[in-house]
């Protein structure tokens, strides 16, 4: 469009667009304070801004101009309130949680019958058919289909003692790492102060007064 700015006599190409009844942003030409008028390609004035005069703000590509003597003024940054420790442990424990989660359906690698291995991933969807391929194995059932949660490969059938291997490690893992975590999760919730917390990490040794009696005898068997 055309400007004309009232201390200039020759038009200038620029785009202005009302933003406030108090603001108009200027855009395509220099900055020039000293008000005005839009004109058509005709020469017709369709647009008188004497009074907007003060520079508001500017930017890469522009200026906005105010009507009022109105100057933008950067907001007062919001205060960054330190966390509690409530709010601490409850995020220690959310991300001990998913890290549990996470490590539960990568899943675990079974060694069969035959020698082989083969990994076994351990999605909620994987946790749920486990326990029907367990009542399978109790049936002494044959010829017992794994459906895996990756839709990318084929069931397959397997021996009611390789099915048997698979089940109980996976169970097994399962059940370690919620154990773990549960014990974990009550000793975060012990802590009196920040720096303890944020020290906390997945697979940490827990100090013995807060494990229970059943991640103590996994640990034994373990050792």
């Amino acid at each position: 469009m055309n400007i004309l700015f009232l201390d200039k006599m020759n038009l200038v190409n620029g785009f202005a667009s009302v933003i406030a009844s108090n603001l108009i942003q200027i855009t395509g030409c220099e900055q020039n304070l000293s008000g005005f008028y839009l004109l058509n390609d005709a020469g017709n004035v369709y647009g008188k801004y004497e009074d907007f005069t003060t520079l508001y703000r500017v930017f890469d590509d522009g200026y906005i101009l105010s009507n009022d003597g109105s100057v933008y003024e950067e907001p007062e940054p919001v205060p960054i309130m330190p966390k509690t420790l409530e709010e601490v442990i409850e995020s220690k424990v959310i991300e001990m949680n998913d890290t549990q989660q996470a490590l539960i359906a990568q899943g675990v690698d079974v060694v069969l019958s035959d020698g082989s291995t083969e990994h076994f991933t351990l999605t909620e969807h994987d946790q749920t058919s486990l326990v029907g391929l367990q009542a399978q194995v109790m049936a002494r059932e044959e010829n017992i289909p794994w459906h895996t949660s990756d839709e990318d490969k084929h069931c397959k059938f397997y021996s009611n003692e390789d099915m048997a291997r698979i089940t109980s490690k996976a169970m097994g893992y399962v059940t370690w790492h919620v154990t773990y975590f549960r014990d974990l999760r009550i000793y975060i919730r012990s802590l009196k102060n920040k720096e303890e917390v944020e020290r906390v990490v997945y697979g940490m040794d827990i100090p013995v007064n807060y494990q229970s009696e059943p991640l103590k005898a996994m640990l034994a068997q373990k050792s």
